[in-house]
């Protein structure tokens, strides 16, 4: 009997009970991603116990892989969020800060020339694989910010001087610091080559955000003097396509290539390899034909049985939306604007209900840990049943918790 002939695996009762179903449903999709983002309870396949706060946090960067982190607050609560999941005492902002200080977890751009939160010892060997496009643009760009190859190299070379031995103490430079280094070198740089020159240093593997006292975004260091044990893999491809799958999926090829910057046929061969290396199962989306019903997921995810919370508060940029290049399954295209303001690129806070997102939220801070929610057009959030998740963000951020108030839909 062929795939399309099989009855479709159900996720919201009994778990596969029949191990020759390889088809999910629509509904179920959602369902089985939030068990792979690692925000439901006792999440599939953490590979963490009971153990310290700075252990949780670097369990969480392990099995995400990469975590967005362009908003240095929201990227803690994204790791935060999911740690809670794990076995052990509740976590803290001070956690997220000392996986980072000690050297556990870096912040830096391994794929697609976004900045996320990497498990220190595989930033590396994820650049290796995914920087090609990004490396080979970034001469375009110095032409049009006037920055010769020669003036790069100069600054390259000043910031490494600078740079070096911090990382030994558990120092750093923030950007200012660096910067400053310029022009203590003589050298007449322009504010708008100060973004590309940090990129391209940590691009490149030179240097990485290590060490914070958690209140600022960590600070610069060489990335060899800082990560202790990098790793790599026999096969990046494999590797990087089975842990990207184990923590997302299911997800189709498509997400893969988009998320890691690239090609289609680099993506469908890691998952492929994946696949037969037992790390991922393939199922089939019901009702869909061709590659966009092709998807891949770990066995762990699609054997678990973790039910998926009623209602969860999420940082802007969080995975569960950025980690897939096809989001329909958590957010109705129409109320995509809703997210994504103008569609300016920056991603809002989500309150999420039951793996769909339901509207937006944004913290008070004229009262204290008290939050804003604006729901989607037609949905209806009860400000009481965001207490417990409330409850759970102040927790972390070391808040009272203030009101839940209902606001306006974000984006009109």
């Amino acid at each position: 009997m062929g795939s399309a002939d099989r009855p479709a695996r159900r996720v919201g009762g009994p778990v596969y009970t029949d191990p020759m179903t390889e088809t999910i449903t629509s509904d179920d999709l959602p369902v089985l991603r939030m068990r792979a983002l690692g925000l439901t309870a006792d999440a599939a396949g953490s590979g963490a116990g009971a153990g310290s706060g700075s252990d949780r946090v670097a369990a969480v960067a392990h099995r995400m892989l990469a975590v967005q982190g362009q908003d240095w607050r929201s990227s803690r609560w994204a790791l935060g969020a999911r740690a809670a999941n794990l076995t052990g005492s509740e976590v803290g902002v001070a956690d997220v800060a000392a996986a980072f200080t000690e050297g556990r977890i870096v912040r830096s751009w391994p794929v697609r020339g976004t900045i996320h939160v990497v498990p220190a010892e595989d930033v590396g060997w994820i650049q290796a694989a995914t920087n090609r496009k990004p490396v080979a643009g970034a001469a375009r760009r110095r032409e049009l910010l006037g920055m010769s190859d020669e003036v790069l190299d100069r600054l390259i070379d000043v910031s490494r001087e600078a740079l070096a031995g911090l990382a030994a103490r558990g120092e750093g430079l923030d950007r200012d610091g660096l910067a400053a280094a310029w022009t203590e070198a003589g050298i007449d740089w322009k504010s708008a080559w100060r973004y590309h020159v940090i990129w391209w240093l940590c691009q490149n593997g030179l240097a990485t955000f290590g060490p914070t006292d958690g209140s600022v975004e960590p600070r610069l260091v060489l990335a060899e003097e800082w990560i202790r044990h990098p790793r790599t893999p026999d096969d990046p491809l494999a590797e990087l396509a089975a842990r990207y799958a184990a923590a997302r999926g299911p997800v189709r090829a498509k997400d893969l290539a988009w998320w890691a910057g690239l090609t289609a046929a680099e993506a469908g061969r890691g998952l492929e390899a994946a696949a037969e290396s037992g790390a991922l199962e393939r199922v089939r989306l019901a009702g869909v034909s061709g590659a966009a019903g092709a998807l891949w997921a770990s066995p762990e995810v699609l054997g678990s049985a973790a039910a998926v919370p009623d209602w969860l508060l999420l940082p802007s940029f969080d995975e569960h939306l950025l980690g897939y290049a096809v989001r329909d399954a958590q957010l109705a295209p129409e109320h995509f604007e809703r997210i994504v303001p103008g569609r300016n690129g920056v991603f809002l806070a989500t309150v999420v209900h039951r793996g769909r997102v339901a509207g937006t939220w944004r913290r008070n801070a004229r009262k204290g840990g008290g939050i804003g929610v604006a729901p989607f057009p037609g949905a209806r959030i009860d400000p009481a049943a965001l207490a417990s998740e409330h409850a759970r963000w102040s927790e972390f951020h070391g808040l009272e918790p203030g009101p839940v108030e209902l606001a306006e839909a974000a984006g009109g």
